[in-house]
C-alpha cells in the first residue's frame, strides 16, 4: 500500500523534478530503439527510467488534495507503468524498431531529416498502439476500420461522441450511487449486501459490476476521443492516425474476441514482448496467454494501489488471470468443435465468465472510492441536474 501522506502534489517543482526526467529517458529510449546498434544504450538508460517511473506513479499526487479524487492517481500510475514496460521491452529487443512499409513513419524514416526523425520519435513514444510500427500483429478489428474521414466530419463525429460518452459515464456512475450512498464517499461501498438473500445479493452485485465496467469503458473512450480531437484540430494530424479505441465490446461472443479484438490494445505490444513470448517458450500457448493476462493483472493491481487505499490482489489480479483461463478454455473448445463460442450462447458465456470474476474485482475498486467523484464537476453533472429537475420543489 502506498501511504498518501508521502505523496507530493503536482506543481512546477514536481513537474520539473519528477515528470520531466521520466519523459527525457523515455523519449531518448524511443529515439534509440529506432536506430541500429543502440541496445547497450537502451539498457544503460533502463534503471533510470524504472526509478523515475516509480517515483511518478507512486508518489505524485494529481488529486489536488481531495480524498474523493484520489483515484485520479490511478491513470497516472498506469501511464508510468506503460512507459516503463515499453522501455523494458525495447531494452530486451536487440534489434531496432522499424516502421511498417508505406506508412507515414516509413516516409519520415526515408527522409532522414532532424524534423522527420523527431516526428517519428513522438509518434512511437505517444502512439502506444504502435500503428505505424512493426511488431506484434495488429488486432483484426483495426484492419477493418473504414477509410479515413475528412477532417471536418471526423471532428464533428468525435466531438459528439466525447459529449455522449461523458454523459453516459456520468449516468452510469449516478446509477451506481443509487445502490448505496456510501459509493459517493471516499471510503466507498461494497457491491455485496449480506442482508439480501443469495439470488438478490448476486443479482445486485452483478448489475453493479457491469455498471462499473461500462462506466470505465465510457470514461476511457471519452478521454481518448477528446485527445484525438485535439490532435486533429490543433496538431493537424490526419484522422487516419486516430482509429477507434474500442470496437463494440458488448458484441463479443467469445473472450478471445473480446480481449483480442474488441477491447483497447494500448498495452498489446509490451504484453506480448514481456508476457506472451517468454511464457510461451516455457509452457507453450497456454503459458503465453496466461503470461499476458498476468501482466495485465499486475498492472491494474499497482494502479489501484496508487490511490493510496491498498488493494485486493486476489480479486484484481485474479480477474485478469481468469480471463486468460477463459481464453484457454475456449481454445480447448475450438479444438474439440472446430470453432469458438458464437451467437447468443457465446454472448451468455462472455457475460457469465466476466460477471463471475468481475464481482470481486469491481468490489475491490468500489470499496476504495473509485466512483466517489464524478467525471464532471458536481454542479454540472447532467444526471444531477436532470434528477433535480424532476424531483425538485
Amino acid at each position: 500500500m502506498i501511504d498518501p501522506s508521502v505523496k507530493v502534489p503536482l506543481n512546477a517543482s514536481t513537474l520539473v523534478g519528477m515528470v520531466f526526467p521520466l519523459f527525457v529517458t523515455y523519449f531518448t529510449t524511443a529515439l534509440l530503439v529506432t536506430l541500429p546498434g543502440t541496445v547497450v544504450w537502451r539498457r544503460a538508460l533502463l534503471p533510470f527510467t524504472i526509478w523515475f517511473g516509480f517515483r511518478v506513479g507512486a508518489y505524485l499526487d494529481v488529486s489536488g488534495g481531495d480524498p474523493a479524487k484520489a483515484h485520479a492517481n490511478q491513470p497516472l500510475a498506469f501511464f508510468s507503468i506503460m512507459i516503463v514496460m515499453r522501455c523494458i521491452a525495447w531494452a530486451v529487443y536487440r534489434d531496432q524498431v522499424r516502421p511498417i512499409p508505406g506508412t507515414f513513419a516509413d516516409a519520415n524514416a526515408k527522409r532522414a531529416s532532424f524534423w522527420a526523425t523527431l516526428w517519428n520519435v513522438c509518434d512511437l513514444a505517444l502512439g502506444f498502439r504502435e500503428l505505424s510500427w512493426q511488431g506484434p500483429s495488429k488486432p483484426r478489428t483495426l484492419l477493418q476500420v473504414p477509410l479515413p474521414q475528412g477532417r471536418s466530419p471526423f471532428l464533428k463525429s468525435r466531438t459528439r461522441s466525447v459529449i455522449q460518452h461523458l454523459v453516459l459515464c456520468d449516468a452510469l456512475q449516478f446509477a451506481l450511487h443509487s445502490f448505496s450512498p456510501d459509493l459517493s464517499t471516499p471510503a466507498g461501498g461494497s457491491v455485496f449486501d449480506p442482508s439480501l438473500p443469495p439470488f438478490r445479493r448476486y443479482l445486485r452485485s452483478t448489475t453493479m459490476t457491469f455498471l462499473f465496467g461500462y462506466s470505465t469503458y465510457a470514461n476511457t473512450r471519452a478521454v481518448y476521443e477528446a485527445i484525438s480531437v485535439f490532435a486533429v484540430l490543433i496538431l493537424r494530424q490526419s484522422p487516419s492516425r486516430w482509429p477507434p479505441l474500442f470496437f463494440s465490446p458488448w458484441r463479443a461472443t467469445s473472450l478471445t474476441e473480446l480481449w483480442g479484438n474488441r477491447w483497447h490494445h494500448m498495452n498489446r505490444s509490451w504484453m506480448v514482448a514481456l508476457g506472451t513470448k517468454p511464457a510461451s517458450r516455457i509452457l507453450g500457448r497456454v503459458g503465453g496467454v496466461l503470461g499476458a493476462f498476468a501482466l495485465s493483472g499486475l498492472m491494474h493491481d499497482l494502479g489501484l494501489r496508487a490511490a493510496g487505499r491498498g488493494c485486493d490482489f486476489a480479486a484484481v489480479f485474479g480477474f485478469f488471470f481468469m480471463m486468460g483461463v477463459g481464453v484457454i478454455i475456449e481454445s480447448a473448445w475450438r479444438t474439440m468443435t472446430g470453432r469458438l463460442p458464437s451467437g447468443i450462447a457465446g454472448r451468455l458465456w462472455v457475460f457469465t465468465w466476466v460477471g463471475l470474476w468481475g464481482n470481486r474485482a469491481a468490489d475491490a475498486w468500489l470499496t476504495r472510492g473509485a466512483v466517489a467523484s464524478g467525471i464532471l464537476p458536481e454542479p454540472y453533472r447532467p444526471s444531477t441536474l436532470i434528477w433535480a429537475f424532476f424531483t425538485g420543489p
